[in-house]
């Protein structure tokens, strides 16, 4: 693709910012299949949460059909323990770091074959930390620890806890690291759902949901491409529906292509 080649010549650097979602970020990628097979990929990217799950082992260099098979197996057993003994969460996320490593390796942000961040929240300060160096799975263990639900992870000294209580949508941070030309994908399910919380977790995602709408998010009009699949009939907690949950990306972004291909020709 000629225009395409042209843009990156121009040093225009192309920044993905992937949302936190839980189990619904399944679509973020969906999205980024229909965006490289119009050979639109990366220079940097940003995930918080689910999206920094994604976002971690895309930018190791995993395959996106290879990935898409990994997100559909996985299951909460896995990925977490039960801690009956510990007075602040009631699961440990430890297991994803296992997860993780045997999926990418024990590897280094400095290793990751795109650049990349995930965002997380100091639990002491309610300061947005953003996390781009040492190792990778702990950090992004960080970026998806759903206070009250799952333990805080001590990088630096500092109690991480979700990025999504600050930064849900890391748009900001793909300009900061150099992006000319930002695209986000927004899996959240801010404002109104047509899911009723079936379950304990489902109660309070939709409350964290609350308080991220009540807060500063990221608009429209604050990145140069907005892609929002349409998800929110979809549990936040359950990776039964991510066959349909990453279609739904798929459709997004095919939304999407025509507005974004003309603004990336401008």
């Amino acid at each position: 693709m000629k225009w395409l080649d042209t843009l990156l010549k121009r040093n225009q650097k192309i920044g993905i910012a992937l949302s936190g979602g839980a189990t619904l970020g399944a679509a973020h990628i969906g999205v980024l299949q229909v965006l490289e097979r119009e050979g639109i990929r990366p220079d940097i990217v940003a995930g918080t949460s689910a999206g920094a799950l994604v976002g971690a082992i895309y930018c190791a260099g995993v395959p996106l059909n290879e990935l898409e098979k990994i997100f559909v197996s996985m299951k909460w057993p896995s990925l977490l323990k039960f801690k009956i003994t510990d007075p602040i969460s009631l699961f440990d996320m430890q297991p994803m770091d296992d997860v993780i490593k045997k999926i990418i390796g024990d590897c280094d942000f400095k290793d990751l074959s795109i650049p990349f961040a995930a965002i997380g929240c100091d639990l002491m300060t309610g300061d947005k930390v953003v996390l781009d160096h040492g190792p990778v799975a702990p950090a992004i263990r960080a970026s998806a620890s759903v206070p009250g639900i799952f333990k805080p992870v001590e990088i630096d000294g500092r109690m991480l806890v979700d990025g999504g209580v600050v930064d849900n949508l890391p748009v900001e941070q793909l300009k900061i690291m150099g992006a000319g030309f930002t695209i986000a994908s927004d899996v959240s399910n801010r404002g109104e759902t047509s899911k009723r919380p079936v379950n304990v977790f489902e109660v309070l995602q939709t409350m964290f949901n609350i308080m991220q709408t009540r807060g500063a998010l990221i608009t429209e009009d604050e990145c140069d491409c907005y892609i929002r699949p349409a998800v929110t009939q979809y549990s936040c907690w359950g990776f039964d529906d991510s066959e349909r949950v990453l279609a739904e990306g798929r459709i997004a972004a095919e939304r999407a292509l025509f507005q974004l291909k003309k603004k990336l020709r401008r």
